[in-house]
This record gives C-alpha cells, structure tokens and sequence, in this order.
C-alpha cells in the first residue's frame, strides 16, 4: 500500500487542491446569488446548471480520454474550470451563470472521471479499498475546508473568484510533472433503467431520491444559509458540517447495515432525516446554535443513504455486476440532482427560505415509505454476501470500480442474460 501511496501522493496532492477550489466555489456562488438579489428560482436554475454538466462530463469526458489520453483532457478540463469561475464576476446575470456551471460541471466530473481512472489503474484487488478510503478522505477534508475560505474576503469582490482560479490552475502543476504513466482506459458499463429498477425497486428509487435530496443540500445550501441572514462564516459553517458530520456518520451507519436487513437501516435513517428536517425548520427561530447541532444529526442520516442504496442494490448481485449496476446508480443519482435545486427553489419561493427543509422533509419522508412498501413485497436474500463500503458522493461511473467488494473483470450481461441469471 505505502509503495503504491509513494508513486500516487502527487495525484492526490493535486486532487486535494482541486477539492479546496471546488468546496469554495460551490458556497460563494451561491452567496454571491444571493448578495445579487437573485430569486430563490433563479439561483435554483444556477446551480440545475452545474448538475446538468456534472451528469454530461460524466458520460462524456471518457469518450474523449480514449481519443485524446488523460494528460491532454486534464489540462484542458482544470483551464475550463480555471477560466469559467472568472466569468462569473463578468457578467452578473443568473442565466449566464447557469451556462458557466454547466461548463463548470463538465469540467469536475470530466477531472474526477481522470482521477479516479488513474486510481484503477493502480490498484490491485488488494489495494482498491485503501485507495478509495484516501480518495474519500481528501475528498471530504479538503472540499470542507474549501468553504472556510470564503471568509478570506467579501464575496461581493472579485476576489475568491480569482482564489478559485488559482487552485486550479495551481493543481495542474504537480498532476502534468507527475511521472507516472497514465492509464489505458476502458468505458464503463452500465446497466439500464429498466434492468436496474427490475433488479432493486428500492435501489432505483432510492437512487432519485437521493439525487434530489444532495444536489439541493450542497447545491441550495449556501443559498438558504445566505437567505437566512447567516453571516459568512456561519454560511461557510453550514456546509462544513453537512460534510463533516455525513462523513462520520457514515462508518456507525454502515457497521449497523452489514448486521441486520438493510432496508431497515435505510428507512430508519430517511425517516429520521425527515423528522429533523422539520425539527430544523422551528430551530431556525429558535437558536442557530440548535440548527447547527440538529442539521449535523440530518446530515447523519442523510448522506450515508448513498452508499447504503448501493449496498442493498449489491445484495442482489454477484461481485462482478457490482460495478455496472453501482454506475448505473450513479447516473441516476446525477439525473435526480439536475431537478433537485429547481424544485427546492420553488418551495422557496412560495413557503420562503425554510421552504429548502420542507422540501427534504417530503424527499426522505417519500422513500422511507416506499422502503416499508418494499419490505412488503419483497424478502431479505438469505445468502448475503456484500458489505457496505462508504462512497463519496461525487464518485463518478468511473470510480464505481474502486469498489474493493467488485470484480476487476466488469463482465457486463446483457438484458436476456442478466435476467437468466437472476
């Protein structure tokens, strides 16, 4: 392990400084949408955007990693980022806006898809969790800490804009004079919808959902945290600890669901995030310091829902359909979080900021249902062999292979063969 860490620190220090410049992007669009006097619509449409092209850079940047190789693409992709971050203090419009996320999103996923490509290659069956588990750190740490950089200066200047394009522009320098060889790349397989569904109800609609609930949480959060009258480091608070929190929370959760049926664990924990998401509604005009120690409980709950979606779904698998059906998730998880934020921004609109909570409340309330219908219709597998395996929320279809539970052979059965082996 440490002797793969000595040839791969410098892709990670590279990853850890896109981390900081996209945690601190996030907050301070959404800050900076509200200083503008933009609508709850318009900052939800904003932040639609980045989804949008978060979802395509996800499906489209490995076409071009097999025709152009990774070093090009990476540099291409950091500069994009690099430059759109910029126009966002040049044309102060929220429509504009939408389009530069969109280009912002491409050009994230288009970075992780890289990152995480790279990582495949140099794991082994062995070494795939430990790696994972590093990548999951930095990924939590660092795009946490990136929010406490807002409070380095007025996010009403053009300042942090250019802090933003620095870091990335900065992490391509140890990433382009890395050594290491890049990767061959192989296009990972998915199932589809129907496959997935007819697979896991559950996982399909847990996966939406889910989609739903994290885009307006990181998406909106700033903005809801802004519209509150929260100063800036309270704004940059809120999201370290959604981070913090859903991260720790993730490995008690987890421990509890390789125990008992996970479906159980599931509807607990998105029931649970439901109640608090009301509860956290009447502290806001109670005791922000109340808010702060619910929202972390909700963060608890809610975020862990990811990787225990992908966890029931690969219940019902063999290891080598892991990853098809893992990425599959993941699709739909970035299909969901395009319409997350612009539904979120209409219950804003109409019910006023704790409109963003009234809304999750209804998202977890909705699939801890359907978890009881389920459980209903369908018994625990009584030959379990899969285990949960904390996930971060932005791994892409690419990164499913990271997955230590996977087979490295990602066979892919086609729609009459996948059902035959059920």
């Amino acid at each position: 392990m440490l002797s793969i860490l000595s040839k791969t620190w410098i892709l990670f220090f590279g990853y850890a400084i896109i981390c900081l410049g996209h945690g601190l992007q996030g907050t301070l669009v959404g800050v900076r949408a509200v200083l503008e006097d933009f609508s709850f619509i318009s900052a939800g449409i904003i932040i639609t955007g980045y989804y949008i092209g978060y979802l395509l850079g996800s499906l489209i940047i490995p076409i071009l990693l097999k025709k152009v190789g990774h070093i090009r693409v990476f540099a291409a992709l950091a500069s994009l980022a690099s430059i759109a971050i910029l126009m966002h203090s040049v044309f102060i419009d929220p429509y504009i806006w939408c389009l530069i996320r969109v280009f912002t999103g491409i050009s994230i996923a288009g970075i992780f898809v890289i990152m995480e490509s790279w990582l495949n290659e140099k794991s082994t069956n062995e070494t795939r969790g430990s790696l994972l588990s590093v990548y999951m750190i930095i990924t939590f740490v660092f795009m946490g800490l990136g929010n406490f950089l807002l409070n380095l200066s007025d996010p009403s200047k053009v300042d942090l804009f250019i802090l933003v394009s620095v870091l990335l522009s900065f992490a391509l320098i140890p990433i382009l004079l890395s050594s290491s060889n890049p990767p061959s790349f192989e296009k990972t397989k998915r199932l589809t919808f129907f496959e997935l569904y007819k697979l896991s109800p559950l996982g399909f609609v847990g996966a939406l959902m889910i989609g739903l609930a994290h885009s307006t949480l990181f998406g909106l959060g700033a903005v809801y945290a802004k519209s509150r009258g929260f100063g800036n480091f309270e704004v940059s608070f809120f999201l370290v600890v959604i981070t913090i929190f859903g991260s720790l929370f993730q490995w008690p959760v987890g421990y509890i669901s390789d125990k008992i049926d996970r479906r159980i664990v599931l509807i607990i924990v998105t029931l649970i995030a439901s109640g608090i998401s009301l509860l956290i509604i009447i502290s806001s005009y109670i005791s922000i310091f109340l808010l702060f120690i619910l929202l972390a409980f909700y963060a608890g709950m809610s975020l862990p829902m990811y990787s225990l979606t992908i966890a029931h779904t690969n219940d019902y698998l063999q290891p080598e359909e892991i990853v098809p059906a893992s990425s599959a998730i993941a699709v739909l998880v970035g299909g969901g979080a395009i319409f997350g934020p612009l539904i979120a921004s209409y219950f804003m609109t109409v019910l006023g900021s704790n409109g963003f909570f009234l809304f999750l409340f209804i998202i977890h309330l909705f699939l801890g249902l359907f978890g009881i219908y389920r459980m209903a219709m369908r018994t625990k597998p009584a030959d379990i062999e899969s285990q949960y395996v904390v996930l971060p929320r932005t791994l892409t279809p690419t990164g499913m292979e990271l997955n230590p539970k996977a087979e490295q052979d990602n066979s892919y059965f086609g729609e009459d063969n996948f059902f035959e082996k059920k």
